[in-house]
Formats: structure tokens, C-alpha cells, sequence
């Protein structure tokens, strides 16, 4: 399997390399969904691609976020450039952007982010029509489906190490709809990593733990994955290098998970959602950072001085304190010894969060690649210097002949030591010679021509360096499409309206709680089933039935794999982020600051978050409905949604509203509403607190 490895700078760029990795994956200054992170632009990409081709490491760009329409023709000049300098592929989630990349750069392979949330065979086969040749999937993806998703025919990539977002596949509009700065176009600020309180307890109930399937890989590999990822563009270049190496060549380390932990280490890792238990063993909700690796208890402490018998620590090491589970404070090292930076006692655990060893062993990598030397030196000819490298060879002579030594002739160890020079250049040469005995050529001449010689062996490496290009083509997604216009109004399944509701509204749509077990309601009004955004294993047949009942007229989709599930009419919903304007009748997303042609989200409490896991860590008989409240006393509901799995949604705490005076396609979500609140919301009488999204903000 590829290795795909993380850069979110130079120095990672080259610690993921040494490390092992067989491509990286970089961001350009916009479009890339990690904003935050150094990036790479026009004047520093050459450098890295060049160095990546020397040693046969692809390069992939991410230009993964969403694109505003006035930001759609800088993005294709962007990734124009990227093309252009020589990026293997490009990372991409936008369809709008997808249709007008693929026009622009037929021959551009690009693969689909994770954030488009790609879980199951229905999803992955309307990426081929997209021009996709692999899917980056979601975390959340099951084993089962990522063997049928292998039998697309499309190219597979996986997560296997790394932050996991506690949200599905990171489509999470919570940074967004508090401050504008949208995770979804890389400026995500991590609310997820706050503390929250659940049922009177404080902790971090939306911090998830890292992933690491170190111990998986077989597993994938026996499933089809092609290529397995490390995420983490934000972390440090010793994280990058220590996580690609263990991943390529775990086997020689004695505990590869421990030395993973070394690096960064949130939450003592999961599995993601390999395992059976995974719904219960995501969160970890007694700290949201780096716990690192246990170096023993705490024995004594004597002035801040923090005592482990028999741990020697390195000069740069840094630690954390942590006692009955919770973090107490940090800890450094000054002359030989271990100081708290607050109060501590004995029997705390010492952890250590950063390894300077770790650093040293970083900046010392240097990964090259193999080359074959032969210079042969004769009396009355000119030097003469092979050289090779996979399939490249090249030849270089000199341009004056040698002369018999006067004094002092060329000896071998002479040659060995000028051609161990090989200046920034990726090469480990193997040298031999063929020397007379008796020859002389100046060092300056011989210099010159090695010089000369492993430069025009770069240039050739680099020509014979086999970028693949794009035959897709691309089609588009191919679906029954909606047409319909007016007014859409949601509702939990079994509400009763009135009718001076539903002589309002032109079509009714149903949001089960339960999938298996729904009732329609009797009315001439047509009813669209809204689809959940996740549909995994057992989950298909279920929903297949909802979808082909009867009085369906039609069905919103929320994930790519609903355009196959069913012939009825589609109306793309707000699972798919559109922000712009789009040929495919939608729902705009309600992080859009535009109105832009389609269904206008007009009210509703926004699902922020949808969620695999169970909220209370084990199966228990819930009412499927619950809340978070920060600390600023605001309170978020969960919402149960059910199919064979269980899927949690996350509410705004505040819903959606928006002046619908002058706007004709309008969606109301009034999953959360009473019938005499929705008459209210309907006729724009709506008194209660709301906000207006980024419409005002302007989105970021």
C-alpha cells in the first residue's frame, strides 16, 4: 500500500519524506483545507516536487475546501499552477469546483477528499462519473463497505493515523455558524476541543481520540485499500517523520504504537470505526491534547524537582503531569532534572509530550537514493564518468586529456572522496574507478566534471520521472433530478398539521427519527424523505424500502450515494455544502453568506455535527434525545437517527432564520417545532432569538 504522509511546511515536507513516505499531500496558500498551516506556494512548490521526483515520492495538492463563486477562477489558476510545476494529483471536495477543473485540466488526476464523505460503493461509483480516479474515504467508513467499494473499481485511500474529527468525515459546520470561520474552507477553531457539560459532568465530550491502525494494516490491505494516509499538516515535522517511518518500516521497533505515542498521542488512540465496540470508544473526554508516553509515577518530589527512579530524561524533553485522569500541569528539564511548573504530588503520572531524542533523530534523517558511479581516468584521454539510477544512465567526458603524473598521480581514494560530495543532491553513490597508475588530472577539472555529472543526472531523473495523467472524463453526476419550486417544509415523521399550515407549503418533507418503523401522513401535498448523510452496511436495505414507498414523491439527499439508491426525483440537501451557484437543483448550505438559486434554508436548528459514536459510551435504552451545554450556558441538542446503526446529529443551539420576503424557493427545517410555531415561522411572525448564519458575517 502507498504511503501518503503529511506537510504542512518545508520542515515537514522533509521529515515525512526521510521518514518513508511514498507521496505527501501539501496545501497551496488557499483553497487547502488546513488555512492555518505554513503552506507552500509558486516560488517554494518547485523545490519540494523536484526533491519528491528525485526519489520517486508523488506530491499531492489539496485544494479541498469549498470555493466561493468569485473565488471558482483564481482556484483553477491555482491548481493550473500546481499542474504546471508537476503536483501528481490534486485533492478536491467542491463538485462545482470538480466540473470546472476537469474542463480546464482534463489530464489533472484528482482524487475526492474526505470531506465529501465517501462511505460506501454508491458513493464511490458517482465519483467515476466525476472524473475521480481514487477516493480519500471517511474514517467512519466499515470494513464490509470498503470491500464492495474496491469493486467500483475506483482507487481507495484510508486513514490510518492522526486526528479524528468527531464529526462525519469533518463535514462539521459548527466553527462555522459561531464565527464565520468555516472548517469546511480550512479555518476551523477546534470547538470540538472544548469542554462541554453532559449530565452535570464537565469534560471533553466532542474530543475524540487519535486514530492509529498501526495494528490494522493487514486488514486493509487484505480489503483493497491502495493507499493508507497520516493526517496531521498542523502537527510538528517529528510527528511527520516518526509516524511515516513507523508506517513503512514499523518492524524495526520493539513497540511501533508506543513509539507512534512518542510523537503525539491523544486519548491512548482508537481504531476509529474497525472495531465493534468503536461507537463506545471514541471520545476522550478527560483531556483534548497530547497525553504522550507514560515514563513511570511520580516517587518523590522534592522543591518542583519531579523524581522517577532510573528515568534519565533528554536536555529538550518536555512532559505533562497528570493525576486521577486529568491534566495538572507541564513540566521541563533544567540541569539533568525533571522541574514541575506547578504543584504536583507522588504517584502522578509523568508523561512525556515532547522527545528530544525524537528531534535529533528528525534532523539527522536524510533519505536518499542509490547511484552507481564509475569514473575511469587513462593517460592521453579525456576523464570519462558513468553514472545510473534506475533506468537512467548518463555519460559526461572531460575536455582535456589526462597527463602522466609528473609527481603526484589520481588514486582511487582521491576520486571516492571528491564524488562523496554530492551537494544537496538525494544521492548515495556506490563508486568504482578505473584508473591508470600512472595519470594526472587537476582535483579542479575532476571537481568540475562530477559537478557537471550529477547535475545532468538530476535533469534526466527528473525527465524519466513518470507523472500518470487523467483519461476520465468527466460525465457528471447522473440522477433523476428535482424540478420542482415553492415552498419545502420539514417535519419529524407523525406531526399532525393544520391546514392553514399546509395550504402554505407546496411540498412536505419527512425527517424519520427511525428509518425502519415511519408513518406518512394522509395529504395531497407531495412528501420528500429526507436521507440521512450516512448509510453504512445494514443500513442500505433499509433505507432502499423507505425510499420505494409508495407516497414518496421524491427523496432530499445529503451524501453522493443517494443519487444511485433510487429513480425518484433528487433534491440536493445541505449535506451537500453547496455554497454557490450550482446546475443541480439543492438546498443552500446554511453556512452560505449568498443566496445563489436554490432552496433558500430559511429556518431551522442546523445540524452542525452528525456523529457515529453514542454519546453515553455504552448501549443503553435512551429516549434518542438529549443535550450539550457549554460553558457559556448555551445548550445543543442530540438527536437520535436510526437505521441499523445509530447516528447522533448536534443542533445549533439557536436556529436558522432568514427573511424569506423576497426569495421563492424556500426550505424550512421545523424538525424541532411545533405546529403553532411553524405557522408563525411560515409567516415570518417568528419572535423567538435566531441567528442569520454568515449571511451578515460573510463566510471565511
Amino acid at each position: 500500500m502507498q504511503l501518503v504522509a503529511p506537510a504542512g511546511n518545508s520542515a515537514g515536507f522533509y521529515a515525512s519524506v526521510n521518514g518513508g513516505a511514498d507521496a505527501v499531500y501539501l496545501g497551496m496558500p488557499k483553497f487547502g483545507a488546513r488555512a492555518k498551516a505554513d503552506n507552500f506556494n509558486a516560488e517554494t512548490l518547485p523545490e519540494v516536487i523536484e526533491y519528491a521526483h528525485l526519489l520517486g515520492v508523488k506530491v499531492f495538492v489539496t485544494l479541498n475546501t469549498l470555493i466561493k463563486d468569485g473565488e471558482l477562477g483564481k482556484a483553477v489558476d491555482t491548481a493550473k499552477i500546481a499542474y504546471d510545476i508537476g503536483a501528481d494529483a490534486a485533492i478536491v471536495q467542491d463538485i462545482r469546483f470538480i466540473e470546472k477543473l476537469k474542463r480546464a485540466l482534463p489530464e489533472f488526476t484528482l482524487h475526492a477528499s474526505t470531506q465529501m464523505g465517501i462511505h460506501n460503493a454508491q458513493g464511490a461509483a458517482a465519483l467515476k462519473n466525476l472524473g475521480i480516479k481514487r477516493a480519500v474515504l471517511s474514517r467512519e467508513t466499515l470494513p464490509e463497505d470498503i470491500a464492495e467499494i474496491k469493486s467500483v473499481g475506483i482507487e481507495i485511500e484510508y486513514f490510518v493515523h492522526g486526528a479524528l474529527c468527531i464529526c462525519f468525515s469533518g463535514n462539521c459546520y459548527f466553527s462555522s455558524l459561531a464565527s464565520s470561520y468555516s472548517g469546511n474552507r480550512g479555518k476551523c477553531m477546534q470547538l470540538c476541543r472544548k469542554p462541554y457539560f453532559f449530565h452535570g459532568d464537565r469534560g471533553y465530550y466532542l474530543s475524540a481520540k487519535d486514530l492509529c491502525l498501526y495494528e490494522k494494516l493487514d486488514m486493509l490491505e487484505k480489503l483493497g485499500v491502495d493507499a493508507i494516509k497520516i493526517e496531521g499538516r498542523m502537527r510538528s515535522p517529528e510527528y511527520a517523520y516518526r509516524s511515516a517511518d513507523v508506517y513503512k518500516n514499523g518492524k524495526r521497533y520493539d513497540d511501533p504504537v508506543k513509539a507512534l505515542k512518542s510523537a503525539f498521542n491523544r486519548g491512548d488512540y482508537c481504531s476509529a470505526y474497525l472495531d465493534d465496540d468503536a461507537p463506545f470508544n471514541v471520545i476522550y473526554p478527560q483531556i483534548q491534547g497530547n497525553i504522550g508516553v507514560s515514563v513511570g509515577k511520580i516517587a518523590t518530589v522534592k522543591n518542583n524537582e519531579v523524581i522517577i527512579p532510573g528515568f534519565v530524561p533528554h536536555r529538550s524533553d518536555g512532559f505533562k503531569i497528570i493525576e486521577k485522569g486529568r491534566e495538572l500541569c507541564g513540566a521541563h528539564v533544567s540541569d539533568g532534572k525533571v522541574i514541575s511548573d506547578g504543584k504536583c504530588s507522588v504517584g502522578g503520572t509523568l508523561c512525556r509530550t515532547f522527545d528530544g531524542a525524537l528531534k535529533e533523530e528528525t534532523e539527522s534523517a536524510k533519505r536518499t537514493v542509490g547511484i552507481d558511479v564509475n569514473v575511469r581516468i587513462k593517460t592521453g584521454e579525456p576523464m570519462k564518468i558513468t553514472m545510473s539510477s534506475g533506468e537512467t544512465e548518463i555519460s559526461v567526458c572531460g575536455k582535456t586529456a589526462a597527463e602522466k603524473a609528473m609527481s603526484y598521480a589520481v588514486k582511487s581514494g582521491d576520486i571516492i572522496r571528491s564524488f562523496k560530495k554530492v551537494a544537496d543532491h538525494p544521492f548515495s553513490p556506490e563508486i568504482k574507478t578505473e584508473i591508470d597508475t600512472d595519470a594526472f588530472l587537476p582535483m579542479s577539472a575532476i571537481n568540475a566534471l562530477r559537478r557537471e555529472a550529477y547535475s545532468e543526472l538530476k535533469v534526466n531523473i527528473l525527465k524519466n520521472y513518470k507523472r500518470e495523467k487523467s483519461r476520465l472524463k468527466y460525465v457528471g453526476l447522473d440522477y433523476n433530478r428535482f424540478d420542482g419550486h415553492g415552498t419545502v417544509l420539514m417535519v419529524e415523521n407523525g406531526m399532525q398539521l393544520p391546514r392553514s399550515v399546509l395550504n402554505k407549503i407546496d411540498y412536505l418533507a419527512l425527517d424519520p427519527l427511525d428509518y425502519n418503523d415511519f408513518d406518512i401522513p394522509e395529504t395531497n401535498i407531495p412528501i420528500l424523505l429526507n436521507m440521512p448523510v450516512i448509510m453504512r452496511d445494514g443500513d442500505r436495505e433499509i433505507l432502499k424500502k423507505a425510499v420505494e414507498r409508495s407516497r414518496i414523491a421524491a427523496v432530499i439527499s445529503n451524501n453522493l450515494y443517494t443519487l444511485s439508491l433510487t429513480d425518484k426525483p433528487v433534491l440536493l440537501g445541505t449535506g451537500h455544502n453547496i455554497i454557490g451557484k450550482c446546475a443541480y437543483p439543492h438546498i443552500t448550505s446554511f453556512e452560505s453568506d449568498e443566496y445563489d438559486g436554490g432552496f433558500v434554508y430559511a429556518f431551522g436548528h442546523a445540524p452542525i455535527m452528525t456523529m457515529c459514536h453514542c454519546p453515553y459510551g455504552k448501549c443503553i435504552n435512551c429516549s434518542g434525545s438529549d443535550e450539550l451545554t457549554d460553558e457559556q450556558g448555551r445548550r445543543f441538542a442530540l438527536r437520535r437517527r436510526r437505521i441499523k446503526h445509530c447516528y447522533w446529529q448536534l443542533l445549533n443551539c439557536v436556529p436558522h432564520l432568514v427573511n424569506t420576503d423576497e426569495i421563492t424557493n424556500k426550505f424550512y427545517d421545523c424538525t424541532t417545532c411545533g405546529p403553532s410555531d411553524i405557522e408563525h415561522i411560515i409567516d415570518n411572525t417568528y419572535k423567538g432569538a435566531f441567528t442569520r448564519g454568515n449571511l451578515n458575517k460573510g463566510l471565511k
